[in-house]
């Protein structure tokens, strides 16, 4: 019995998911990803919603189609800076074929909209209050 429940939790599908954060803002980030997967990636997308952030899609491998989705969801970088997070999913294949989508991505994002925009100052130090007069006795 103890055999039988090792197999079948070391064949169970890992349902992991890949992600990347983005530096840049989500407005340029969303059309970049449904022409990116369309276009370079030459996926078939099934649906997308630009207001929640996702994209459906299937990915062709010889006779079979796997259902995958890519999500985008706003944030903000350790610099401060507006970020997306990109995460993908394609179910029943390995989680390289997810990550090397997401670099590609990251990848062509550099190329077409170049460096990341630069970090936002810091906040300027605020100013001490004077000092309130002494109290009188």
């Amino acid at each position: 019995m103890r055999r039988a429940l090792v197999v079948f939790l070391l064949a169970a599908p890992a349902y992991a998911k890949t992600t990347r954060d983005l530096a840049y803002s989500y407005d340029r980030v969303w059309p970049a990803l449904v022409r990116f997967l369309r276009v370079d990636e030459k996926l078939k997308l099934t649906e997308k919603d630009a207001d929640a952030g996702y994209v459906l899609f299937e990915l062709a491998d010889g006779k079979k189609v796997f259902p995958g989705a890519a999500e985008l969801s706003k944030t903000t970088d350790e610099l401060g800076r507006p970020s997306v997070r990109l995460s993908i999913k394609i179910t029943d294949r390995p989680a390289y074929m997810e990550a090397g989508i997401a670099d590609r991505f990251a990848e062509k994002l550099h190329e077409e909209l170049g460096e990341p925009p630069p970090a936002p100052p810091p906040p300027a130090a605020a100013t001490p209050a004077p000092d309130a007069p002494p109290e009188k006795k």
